[in-house]
């Protein structure tokens, strides 16, 4: 088996888009369904990513891609190559941050960098400033070049208190301050590091936030059913929209009908889950107008509004 970084085909309209992060993004393969999400306006021409489980963008910058043990090794994922043996190549991404990043052609620079660090990583002080620092040292300059807006993701508290070392962040909205305060220091970080850097904050904790005091029972669907606070496919669906709202200054085209919500899927590289559970269930179309509604009430825009 082979690894490679295909991204996606090329669109001939519309933005290229860069992902860098976690498993927030590689549950349910957010940077596909984003493009999907966003086919409608013939937003995102191309994406691509440099994705690694459970860590931090530091760990992000030291060790680089980790799909090849995260999952990117179905159908989907296969680019349609194949080396001299005749074993498939699959799509997992670039190999390093800074081989996503360095544009080697004018027309292959990128328009938006979205970024999510871990999510406790904001949270704490020594934690928050290491993250200010390698954002201003080493993803700044490769950002500059792309002449790219960053896109940072407030991430969302975990369902649980208390779960996964989070003893000392408190209750679910004390976690959410935390995590939206430091993410507000990195966007701090970047503009006093460059004023031609002009960074925007993807609200997508706060969405989570907005469901978790008006529909709780949405809320809980958001997160993973067996840990809790990995995104659902639901999570995902939310997750893009407050993208969309945050990218293009829109909500996206609300899905109709069920086959619409699973065509956003269509091309995921992963659909998470655990051996031997049934596949996570996707929104339903009555939660698709409420989430995307969330996402453009959090983003301070008109659910209705096309830009």
């Amino acid at each position: 088996m082979q690894e490679t970084s295909r991204g996606d085909d090329e669109s001939s309209c519309g933005v290229r888009v860069a992902f860098l992060g976690n498993s927030i993004l590689y549950f349910n393969d957010c940077p596909r369904m984003f493009k999907n999400l966003a086919a409608a306006g013939q937003r995102v021409k191309h994406q691509d990513s440099c994705l690694r489980g459970g860590t931090n963008l530091a760990q992000l910058w030291e060790q680089g891609n980790g799909m090849r043990a995260h999952g990117f090794k179905t159908d989907a994922a296969k680019t349609g190559e194949k080396d001299d043996n005749g074993v498939d190549h699959y799509d997992i991404g670039m190999p390093t941050v800074g081989q996503l990043l360095r544009p080697v052609a004018r027309d292959e620079t990128w328009d938006f960098v979205v970024i999510n660090d871990h999510t406790q990583g904001p949270c704490r002080n020594e934690s928050r400033r290491m993250t200010q620092e390698i954002l201003v040292e080493k993803y700044l300059p490769l950002i500059r070049q792309n002449n790219a807006v960053p896109i940072i993701i407030e991430t969302a508290a975990y369902r649980y208190e208390k779960i996964v070392n989070s003893e000392d962040l408190g209750t679910t909205h004390q976690f959410q301050r935390l995590v939206m305060d430091g993410v507000n220091s990195y966007v701090s970080a970047l503009e006093a590091a460059s004023s031609a850097c002009k960074p925007r904050v993807a609200p997508v904790g706060s969405a989570y936030l907005l469901l978790h005091d008006n529909e709780f029972s949405l809320w809980e669907d958001l997160f993973d059913s067996r840990d809790f606070f990995h995104p659902s496919p639901i999570g995902t669906f939310l997750q893009a929209c407050v993208l969309h709202c945050t990218m293009f200054g829109c909500p996206p085209a609300i899905p109709r009908t069920e086959d619409e919500i699973t065509s956003l899927w269509r091309d995921a590289r992963v659909m998470h889950t655990y051996k031997d559970e049934d596949p996570r269930r996707l929104p339903t179309v009555e939660e698709a107008e409420v989430l995307v509604s969330t996402a453009a009430r959090v983003c301070g825009l008109d659910a209705t509004s096309k830009i």
